[in-house]
């Protein structure tokens, strides 16, 4: 009941009470510190500029392409980055207007500029800078330019492979007379798009040699997430889909923070300071992937990489992980026999039931055992209501006589615990799921339109409580139980996956015919429970 309230809670005040976010007052911290005129200002005193990227001067003529494979289609620019679009090709994410479903939702700004950390470099390669578009050899690559004279030339490369893969290449090269350091940042952005979504968190991922840490944009509204040290990849991801940079040498710090107007997250991926001689040259290699969560693309992109943390897969880590894992390939085999995902989501739905059935019905014999013995409790009650500890020496000695336990109705319920929440994280990331509709629903990941879905729940809940055996609880928490959660589930219900709503609604529907069955009249609790 508690968790129901605080869930209820969080859900009324984030959707019709939550106050805007406040107006920035100050610019947030630059880890490339190159100041608010694009790194024309640096020192030790880390001065910040603007998140947003600076508008390119007069000189600067801005120049775009495309890079396309089967499945991906790249936008790219000569201004503020290279990367404008990310758009998917299956037909699965078309949109209307034909075009593919942009990942970045960037708007107007762009993705992977190169930008150095100003304290620890000796050249200044300013954000308005002018980069020249060299030659286009075929679709696949674009590459950019931007060269000072006698001090410094950079180049950067970006090559669309197969698939979702990527080759993201950045060469400095030091022309001057003298040795210079420089320390290069990649800078990624992420847009929440013109449809911000409480349940589609947008996330930077840090991801070491040991672990990966997440950082939403509620947990930057502050200040930056900062992992230093043995970063093996930098992640911007959804519910469904990511953009990952992996370094050949491992970075050195990764930093996620919020853009000024919190439309977007920027990541960025620090190497290490290099000391460069005359004439000498560095070259930076990142393997690059944008596309779909799902686990076997994960895995082939970057096996040593591991992009297959980037799934959330609930609360009991490898455990979850793994029947999270088992129950998704139930789920494409499902849909490889009837077609329909909706239809896969109700099978799964019935294994689930079938694996846990034992554990059920240990739950309701001992909760129909405990109604039968309920009036030997209250009278219990009664007879010794003065005196507490004879009162519970005489029910624990009725438990014993009846063959009853308190707690067998619960543990059944802890045991599928892990069960229930590594299908409810299965469910809510499953990528195949995404703009799959089943009968009124247009969407299996987005909420039902219709509140159909919800309200069929919530009825079917309040008759499951009405019909199920009640353990030995006052008439008062019956009540409060029997109405109290059928609202509670149906409020969550408009905001969650319609997805998910199926499979709820169908284990419920299972629970409530196993209910009518072990409740019929004439039917008696075992003994032994």
């Amino acid at each position: 009941m508690a968790i129901a309230i605080c869930t209820l809670i969080w859900v009324v005040y984030n959707t019709w009470i939550m106050p805007p976010p406040p107006e920035p007052t100050a610019a947030k911290g630059d880890p490339a510190g190159q100041g608010a005129e694009g790194g024309e200002e640096r020192g030790p005193s880390k001065k910040s500029q603007p998140d947003e990227e600076a508008a390119p001067s007069s000189a600067v003529k801005p120049v775009e392409g495309r890079l396309q494979n089967q499945v991906l289609a790249l936008d790219v620019t000569n201004v503020g980055g290279i990367l404008r679009r990310a758009e998917l090709l299956s037909p699965q994410f078309v949109e209307s207007d034909g075009r593919g479903l942009d990942m970045l939702q960037l708007g107007e700004g762009a993705s992977l500029a190169v930008t150095f950390d100003a304290e620890a470099t000796d050249f200044k390669v300013p954000r308005s800078a002018p980069w020249e578009v060299l030659a286009q050899a075929d679709q696949r690559s674009w590459s950019l330019r931007y060269a000072d004279p006698g001090v410094v030339e950079v180049t950067s490369s970006l090559v669309l492979l197969e698939g979702y893969e990527g080759r993201y290449s950045v060469k400095v090269t030091n022309k001057s007379a003298q040795p210079q350091a420089h320390r290069l940042v990649i800078r990624s952005r992420l847009g929440e798009g013109a449809e911000k979504s409480q349940y589609n968190v947008h996330r930077g991922l840090c991801a070491t040699v040991e672990e990966i840490e997440d950082f939403d944009l509620s947990d930057v509204e502050d200040g930056p997430g900062r992992v230093k040290s043995g970063i093996r990849w930098l992640g911007l991801d959804t519910k469904y889909f990511l953009t990952a940079l992996i370094p050949s040498d491992l970075g050195v710090l990764c930093e996620i923070r919020a853009s000024e107007d919190q439309d977007a997250l920027i990541a960025d991926l620090a190497a290490k300071t290099v000391n460069l001689g005359p004439g000498e040259a560095r070259s930076y290699e990142y393997n690059l992937f944008m596309g779909t969560k799902e686990l076997e693309t994960l895995r082939s992109a970057s096996p040593e990489a591991k992009l297959e943390d980037a799934i959330d897969w609930g609360w009991f880590g490898g455990l979850s992980s793994g029947l999270g894992k088992v129950m998704l390939r139930l789920l494409r085999w499902f849909h490889e026999l009837t077609g329909i995902w909706g239809v896969a989501i109700i099978l799964l739905t019935v294994v689930v039931k079938l694996v846990t059935l034992p554990l059920t019905l240990r739950q309701m014999n001992s909760m129909k055992r405990m109604r039968e013995v309920q009036p030997e409790i209250e009278a219990l009650k009664k007879k010794y209501a003065d005196d507490k500890m004879r009162q519970a020496q005489e029910m624990q000695a009725l438990f014993a006589r009846s063959g009853v336990s308190p707690l067998a109705g619960c543990l059944p319920m802890i045991v599928q615990l892990p069960i229930w929440i590594a299908l409810y994280a299965m469910l809510a990331t499953a990528v195949e799921l995404y703009r799959e509709s089943f009968l009124w629903l247009p969407d299996l990941t987005r909420q039902d339109p219709y509140f159909i879905m919800p309200l069929a729940i919530g009825g079917l809940m309040f008759l499951q409580t009405k019909l199920q055996p009640t353990p030995a609880v006052d008439n008062q928490q019956a009540k409060m139980m029997m109405w109290m959660m059928p609202v509670v589930f149906t409020v969550m219900m408009l905001f969650l996956p319609s997805g998910l709503g199926v499979y709820i609604f169908a284990n419920i529907l299972l629970s409530l015919v196993q209910t009518v069955i072990q409740t019929r009249p004439g039917k008696t609790a075992l003994a032994k429970t």
